[in-house]
């Protein structure tokens, strides 16, 4: 357990500040960007390949005492995107989505959060 924080501790340090509006460019190799995610902090980083960027996307999970990692690692070319929604169980929970988009040199990445079980289409 604590490794997993370790590790969430220093990617959060070596990451660029918490972005806060709804689309985030991601414009440097290597460099993680730390946005809000539902009620945690996701980080997604990317590497260059010749055909595909290597992006990584990670958050935790679950409570403090039992709190896991999760760590997406996907390949995208120019034009692909990916997403990623939790939450939306229960009566009126949200659900959050990381949508993440690779256009031409970077990665465009949007949040978006869905306040009724009503509105969840909208957000997956």
């Amino acid at each position: 357990m604590n490794y997993l924080r370790a590790l969430l501790a220093v990617t959060l340090y070596f990451s660029t500040p918490i972005a806060i509006s709804e689309e985030i460019l991601i414009d440097t190799p290597m460099a993680a960007t730390t946005l809000q995610f539902a009620d945690r902090y996701a980080s997604i980083f990317y590497m260059e390949g010749e055909e595909s960027y290597k992006v990584i996307l990670a958050f935790s999970t679950g409570q403090e005492e039992n709190e896991q990692l999760v760590r997406q690692s996907l390949y995208l070319a120019d034009g692909q995107s990916y997403q990623l929604s939790i939450g939306g169980y229960g009566a009126d929970q949200k659900a959050t989505t990381i949508k993440m988009k690779r256009e031409n040199e970077y990665i465009l990445a949007d949040v978006v959060t869905c306040d009724s079980r009503e509105k969840i289409a909208n957000c997956i």
